[in-house]
């Protein structure tokens, strides 16, 4: 998803250096890193070379606490992020401590040459000419009269060309031809009006004073103004991280979007104490050392530039037959039957609203891995949406494979069991300077094949290939640094010879294990299957990678930082001040352009019809939001009684104030309920630490599968147990554009397509 903030490079906060950061959604550690978040805040917040300061509306779990120097907490209303976000950048534009020299850099080459490691597109001209046809677009060289030369890239693409005023001529250029271009810059060009992308900034974060952001986030305009002046006092050694709770609600793209901002205006990306990318794994999971394994034998090109998802992601309505077909019969605005998402990658909650309403187009097979998506969205209409998955003339086939069967799973037709992680393989490079190897530690406690195979996920999908006879499988799928075929008939076939990538990476090959170490660690009696997969003398160093758990690099081997102040891994990265792509995106219903610009969007409904204007905010003035608890994860550790024991149930969790006004005392039974009719029911726990005007409940609890039931397998009862559906889950509104004459669909952010889990407005009463 980063395409949707900068040209798609993600960089994140560079915790070892930064002196202050502003942490979106969660205390540091509370949403995972736990050991080297303790170690990277801790020390400096305790010898003050670091500041944090964290908006979250729940004081939840960190390793990191307000009982430290250093570190606040600032309680904000739930949705309600892009407001502060606005906030602090229109104090760093009023009081003009927002970083000019790097905005005026149009291009990666000019801010390179210059010292800083990014760019952005503050200076690229906006066409705002409404009688013109790229109105919202920046301006190219064809609308200024200027030649394009057409640039091509390494691939054969031609580079985009884009409209600056060269700030040393004033005169109109190609944002690649000039080292500066003008930031302030309004008038016409080519007798075109137009203004810089930070002009259209400014106006949008102006579109509300600080006095009304103080009102929508609960936070005083004194602190409001702390921030921004505290943000604007570190050079590039500030920056923002933004969880995922922070993000899920119909405005949750305005959270990462200001994140990706605020740290332009400082030119904070690509520098050390700002923002950065750690990861420099070598190349294993592709073409590596030893083997390709990203281009299988006769696996045909295929483009999916015409393909449209189930979840109706990246394609504009307009783009599609539907749409084209409608407007040639006459209808001249015609609306989908549900949202289209033309900006976002993929969404596994999308997907089942369009399973279960059969648009686009009927879902005839439904596969998922390791998603509990109805345990995940579904709000009142639950049931209504498992009768639609449960009848085969809706979704004729629907394959779960999972290791516990979840509400999702207890549905499907067929039930294939997979393996957890500490019985898999893996790779994982996040944060690493390397990549780590996991393998199976244990025995899989599941079916193991005639050929040595364990059933999980990768054998029912190599075994469906087979089955399907579909090219890029089989015996002779890879082939070796020399040339060799090799077979990709298991995830040993697969996994094994990503190990003697790594294990051969950078041209400098691991030692031969030893073979007293191999015998110590177990590996010289792992099945034969991982042996196979590799030569011999790959093997030993394969072994040697795997007896250390992966293999590593140190700072002084590869560098996280240059003498400079910049990241030694920068990539071209330029954040969009102005996002043309989502000025152009037209909403489905209403047919007005989003913004381009950073701006506070009050929460809303498909149509962009806001809330408040649906429903009285008298009746329903709470709104909530979603926390991961201290002692259970989403669903992982719900049949731990260990963790049981330690915390049965979940809470409604509600500020002091607002319970008095209500009549609510601390362990009181509890309804939250919207305007929709969903309903959540539990115990309250009245707290200071918990925003005013807002309610939360962690997520975890209240499963209806997951182990709480009964089940029969193969003939065999299995017990559940009721401990297991203990405690409450925060139930997703409804649209009610969406949601009438047969069709059901949740409340969703109309950017990302993720739904909107937190916010909403709720009104709470005694059970």
């Amino acid at each position: 998803m980063s395409s949707l903030y900068t040209n798609g490079t993600t960089f994140s906060p560079d915790k070892d250096q930064a002196e202050y950061l502003l942490w979106s959604g969660s205390f540091p550690g509370g949403n995972g890193g736990l050991q080297d978040v303790a170690k990277q805040f801790a020390p400096r917040l305790l010898d003050g070379t670091l500041k944090v300061d964290v908006l979250d509306p729940t004081l939840a779990n960190g390793l990191v606490t307000m009982t430290m120097p250093g570190i606040n907490w600032i309680p904000i209303k739930p949705a309600t992020n892009g407001a502060v976000y606005s906030a602090i950048a229109q104090y760093l534009i009023e009081n003009k401590t927002y970083n000019e020299e790097f905005l005026s850099f149009p291009n990666q080459e000019a801010a390179w040459d210059a010292g800083w490691g990014a760019h952005s597109n503050a200076t690229h001209l906006v066409i705002v000419d409404e009688s013109h046809p790229n109105y919202h677009k920046i301006m190219r060289p064809a609308d200024a009269g200027l030649t394009d030369p057409e640039d091509k890239d390494a691939d054969g693409k031609v580079a985009s060309q884009y409209v600056v005023i060269d700030a040393a001529t004033g005169e109109p250029a190609l944002h690649t031809a000039c080292a500066k271009g003008d930031l302030y810059f309004e008038g016409e060009v080519n007798g075109i009006a137009v203004r810089t992308g930070f002009l259209m900034l400014k106006d949008s974060v102006n579109l509300y004073t600080v006095e009304e952001y103080a009102e929508i986030t609960g936070i005083s305009v004194e602190e409001l103004q702390r921030m921004g002046k505290e943000f604007g006092s570190h050079g590039h050694k500030v920056s923002v991280n933004a969880a995922a709770g922070s993000t899920a609600g119909t405005n949750g793209f305005d959270t990462p979007n200001g994140r990706e901002v605020l740290k332009a205006l400082v030119g904070s990306n690509g520098m050390s104490g700002g923002s950065f990318s750690i990861s420099g794994s070598p190349t294993v999971e592709g073409k590596g050392a030893r083997y390709d394994l990203s281009n299988p034998k006769d696996v045909p090109s295929v483009s999916l530039k015409n393909a449209v998802q189930l979840a109706r992601c990246g394609t504009a309505f307009e783009a599609t037959d539907e749409y084209k077909e409608r407007k040639a019969a006459g209808e001249e605005n015609p609306a989908p039957k549900l949202p289209w998402f033309p900006m976002a990658s993929q969404s596994d909650s999308q997907a089942l609203m369009g399973a279960i309403n059969q648009y686009p187009y009927q879902c005839k097979i439904m596969m998922t891995w390791m998603c509990n998506v109805l345990q995940g969205t579904p709000g009142a209409m639950r049931d209504a949406v498992i009768e639609r998955l449960c009848d085969p003339a809706i979704v004729p086939l629907h394959i779960v494979c999972d290791i516990v069967m979840g509400e999702m799973a207890q549905y499907a037709d067929y039930f294939v069991p997979d393996v957890s992680q500490f019985e898999s393989f893996g790779l994982p490079t996040a944060n690493l300077y390397g990549c780590a190897v996991r393998y199976e530690g244990v025995t899989p406690p599941v079916t193991r094949l005639d050929d040595g195979r364990f059933v999980c996920w990768e054998t029912l999908l190599i075994d469906v290939a087979h089955a399907c006879d579909l090219p890029g499988w089989g015996d002779d799928a890879f082939t070796d640094a020399e040339g060799g075929a090799h077979p990709f008939n298991s995830s040993y076939d697969y996994y094994v010879k990503a190990f003697a990538n790594l294990a051969y990476a950078d041209g400098q090959p691991v030692d031969d294990i030893d073979p007293e170490e191999a015998r110590l660690q177990g590996l010289d009696d792992l099945p034969e299957l991982f042996k196979a997969a590799v030569s011999k003398e790959e093997w030993l160093k394969v072994q040697h990678v795997m007896s250390r758990g992966g293999r590593f690099w140190s700072e002084e081997q590869k560098p996280m930082r240059m003498a400079d102040g910049r990241a030694a891994k920068s990539k071209s990265c330029m954040t969009y001040i102005y996002n043309e792509k989502r000025a152009t995106t037209k909403n489905s219903y209403g047919g007005a352009c989003y913004d381009g610009s950073l701006r506070y969007t009050p929460q809303h409904y498909a149509d962009m019809s806001l809330v408040s204007d649906r429903y009285s905010v008298e009746e329903y003035p709470l709104t909530a939001s979603e926390h991961k608890p201290r002692f259970r994860s989403v669903t992982r550790l719900s049949d731990s009684p260990i963790m049981r024991d330690l915390c049965a149930h979940n809470y409604i969790e509600i500020n002091d104030e607002d319970a008095a006004a209500y009549g609510i005392a601390d362990g009181d039974t509890v309804r939250l309920v919207t305007p929709a009719g969903d309903v959540t029911e539990g115990v309250a726990m009245v707290r200071a630490g918990q925003v005013k005007g807002g309610v939360a409940v962690s997520f975890g609890y209240g499963h209806l599968a997951n182990g709480a039931q009964d089940l029969e397998i193969d003939g065999k009862k299995v017990p559940g147990d009721p401990e297991i559906a203990a405690g409450c889950r925060l139930m997703t509104m409804l649209d009610p554009v969406i949601t009438k004459d047969d069709v059901l669909y949740i409340w969703s952010d109309y950017t990302a397509a993720s739904p909107g889990r937190c916010g909403g407005i709720y009104k709470i009463e005694k059970a």
